[in-house]
């Protein structure tokens, strides 16, 4: 006899067969308030920095890939012959990678402030903010070595994470 006609004489016995309804539900693991998660403990305060200096990454990283197309236009249009242009020109790239790490520490601020726990709040997310400035600092001076000017990322990057951190304060929900 084959495999398939010996599986479809055992599935064809009595009682095998079941009246199933056309939907089949999954038990709800929440409350019928879909308020769920009230019981579960909240996190420690620390992984909240830890989840707001990531965050300030994820969102830098595109945003100084932006400011490098930006930067890259900027060389392209001025005269770099001139020093007074190429000083614009500096100061110019300088102002569009300042404004990357700073909506980047804005977005992990937020994140930080606004879905942190009931102890978490702007100091937490101008941690975030020391947090992702000393990561990038120590990767900066582990690929080309210290320079001071590498510490200009945590005078950006702490106001702006704690501003973030007010901005997602206020708007948490109560």
């Amino acid at each position: 006899m084959r495999y398939h006609a010996s599986a479809a004489r055992v599935t064809s016995r009595a009682g095998y067969h079941r009246r199933v309804s056309g939907k089949r539900r999954l038990p709800i693991l929440q409350s019928p308030g879909g308020a769920g998660h009230d019981d579960a403990p909240e996190r420690a305060a620390w992984q909240w920095v830890g989840f707001g200096a990531g965050t300030i990454f994820v969102a830098w990283l595109p945003l100084s890939a932006v400011a490098l197309a930006l930067a890259s236009r900027v060389v392209q249009k001025w005269d770099l012959d001139d020093h007074a242009q190429l000083a614009r020109a500096g100061i110019a790239i300088g102002i569009l990678y300042t404004l990357a790490i700073a909506l980047g520490a804005i977005g992990g601020g937020f994140i930080v402030g606004r879905w942190g726990g009931s102890g978490v709040g702007v100091a937490h997310a101008a941690m975030s903010g020391v947090a992702a400035a000393v990561i990038a600092t120590a990767l900066s001076s582990a690929s080309f070595g210290f320079t001071p000017r590498s510490l200009l990322v945590a005078v950006v990057a702490v106001p702006t994470a704690a501003i973030g951190g007010a901005l997602g304060r206020r708007r948490r929900a109560r």
